[in-house]
């Protein structure tokens, strides 16, 4: 994800439920990289990683989204 460290903490410094999402899309990362680095999934672990991939891309949308619009209040 291409945002400033610098602007990414600010916005956590301001707004908790940008941070909780921050921490969070993070935390998917490192379960997802886990999944990954199995030789074989079950079929359960397979949906599992499907499961999270798919709640990081919404996140990271909404992350992107708050980032677009705490930009545009900069100005």
């Amino acid at each position: 994800m291409v945002v400033e460290e610098e602007l990414v903490e600010k916005i956590c410094r301001e707004n908790k439920g940008f941070k909780k999402l921050w921490d969070n899309h993070y935390e998917l990362k490192d379960k997802i990289q886990e999944f990954e680095k199995m030789k074989y999934l079950t079929p359960e672990e397979e949906l599992e990683r499907k499961k999270l991939k798919k709640i990081k891309l919404k996140e990271k949308d909404l992350i992107m989204q708050m980032v677009s619009e705490y930009r545009s209040k900069q100005v």
